[in-house]
């Protein structure tokens, strides 16, 4: 069984990345989807002389998008969705496998990450936690319209990629075993942050239907309204460009 981590990172990003790499095993790989704004970018001798890496080049925007152009180049056994500031030691990759090993019927595996700030079991899910079976997951991708570097939606990717899992009947399950150590937080935990308010009710609506949205808008509103002493009105509005977003693109 082999490991491939599908490594997203954009421009200057890649730098990151020089003290994160192992040392070479024969069966785990990495996959670098390297997205560039600017000129096209050269690739870095360190990891040029590596021949356990691959660099695929993406040209602009989207990390749902560069996510999926790291899983069209994927070959391995087993995946795992990394980001570019993530570490890991020789016992995460040993755990993974391990892990598929031990839950043959298992299709993607949700772990748990070092230095995220979130509970356990948990109710969201981050895409640093995600491992899954390549033959398995088959065609399933990211909705490119949710994540980072998306127009109107900056989160919510990885609970879309869940739900669209399990309406094509894939196996999902959780196991508190922590797999990699990471600096950078969730989106979705900036409450107050328009696009942030927008996606998760674009989320609420793609997976529970408008009606169920728009109460959970109501109620989340008086809700942060209350903690923050902020203005209710103000956070529903951008709770309802979400719906009314996800709405547009189903009609």
């Amino acid at each position: 069984m082999t490991l491939q981590l599908l490594i997203c990172t954009i421009d200057e990003g890649i730098q990151q990345l020089h003290d994160h790499l192992l040392p070479q095993r024969q069966d785990v790989s990495y996959i670098i989807s390297w997205q560039y704004t600017g000129e096209m970018p050269v690739i870095p001798s360190w990891i040029a002389e590596r021949n356990d890496v691959e660099v695929t080049l993406l040209n602009g925007l989207g990390l749902s998008r560069n996510r999926n152009h790291a899983l069209n180049k994927a070959t391995a056994d087993i995946i795992k969705i990394c980001d570019d500031d993530e570490r890991w030691t020789v016992a995460d990759f040993d755990a993974i496998l391990n892990a598929f090993q031990s839950h043959p019927y298992a299709d993607i595996i949700q772990f748990q990450a070092r230095g995220l700030k979130k509970a356990y079991p948990p109710q969201y899910v981050s895409s640093v936690e995600l491992a899954m079976r390549r033959e398995r997951i088959g065609e399933l991708r990211f909705d490119e319209r949710f994540g980072l570097g998306s127009p109107f939606l900056n989160s919510g990717e990885e609970t879309i990629f869940i739900h669209e899992a399990s309406k094509k009947g894939l196996n999902t399950i959780y196991l508190p075993i922590s797999v990699c150590e990471t600096e950078r937080q969730s989106t979705g935990q900036q409450i107050t942050n328009p696009m942030t308010l927008r996606s998760k009710a674009a989320v609420w609506t793609y997976t529970h239907g408008v009606l169920y949205a728009y109460m959970r808008a109501l109620r989340e509103s008086l809700g942060i309204a209350l903690r923050l002493h902020t203005n209710p009105l103000d956070l529903f509005r951008h709770f309802h460009s979400g719906i009314k977003y996800i709405r547009t693109w189903h009609q």
